[in-house]
């Protein structure tokens, strides 16, 4: 039911991620720099310690645990979390102490289930806020597929078999206004709420659609507390996230 590996492994053996019964995985002090993309030989984990290892990079498959409820990453190299942590529907308590993160995903409040999270001695301080936020403008291919996707225009039918596919894959939804997202987006970081997860001021990483709202988010101090002269709010479905999650 328990599997602790000693400290000689640079990535997780395969034969430890084809344990269907396993409730409990250490790997901590191990030299890992790798992560599996995929987890899902691991149906019942609900434990999952990878502390004090070398992990730089998560790969999204690698949240595929469907019932974990408490993963230590901390002292690790992650500058930072993918979004697709919120697959982690079931996740309790989540340590990230100790890495190089200077914000956590958006999508994090997606986890209603998290109780606890650690993330001191990261890079969160106020001042670095701006150095990480987007200080360059969004490609013109980006710019020109959000026009395309805003104004409703058949790309089937006006661009290439590869834009049009592109495009379809690369639409997402903005996490600042709740418009259409299509590539990279602009990176802004905000903190969200005075408590949130045991956290004060946690600072949130979020995509925002183009310039506009970039700035009009950018004015504000706290994702739930507009600064003065801004007329922006988060959109519908963050809102209700924030009410959920104050603490």
């Amino acid at each position: 039911r328990k599997l602790t590996i000693l400290p000689v492994f640079q990535s997780i053996p395969v034969q430890a991620l084809h344990l269907p019964n396993l409730l409990s995985l250490t790997l901590r002090n191990n030299p890992i720099i790798q992560l599996p993309t995929d987890m899902s030989g691991l149906p019942k984990l609900i434990e999952l310690n990878l502390s004090f290892c070398l992990i730089h990079y998560i790969p999204d498959g690698f949240f595929s645990l469907p019932v974990l409820e408490e993963l230590n990453l901390s002292y690790n190299h992650l500058t930072e979390l993918p979004a697709s942590i919120v697959h982690l529907s079931t996740l309790q308590h989540l340590n990230v102490d100790g890495n190089q993160l200077p914000a956590l995903p958006f999508s994090i409040l997606g986890l209603t289930r998290l109780q606890s999270l650690y993330i001191k001695n990261n890079f969160t301080s106020q001042k670095l806020w701006n150095h990480y936020s987007s200080n360059t403008p969004l490609s013109l291919k980006d710019m020109c597929a959000k026009l395309v996707v805003d104004f409703e225009i058949d790309h089937r039918s006006s661009c290439s078999e590869e834009l049009s596919d592109w495009i379809e894959s690369n639409t997402t939804v903005c996490e600042c206004c709740g418009g259409n997202l299509v590539g990279e987006g602009l990176v802004i970081v905000r903190s969200v709420m005075e408590r949130t997860f045991g956290v004060r001021n946690l600072p949130l990483s979020l995509l925002s659609c183009g310039l506009t709202c970039f700035y009009e988010y950018k004015k504000m101090k706290n994702l739930d507390v507009p600064a003065e002269g801004s007329t922006s709010s988060l959109h519908g479905m963050t809102l209700q996230q924030l009410t959920l999650l104050d603490q």
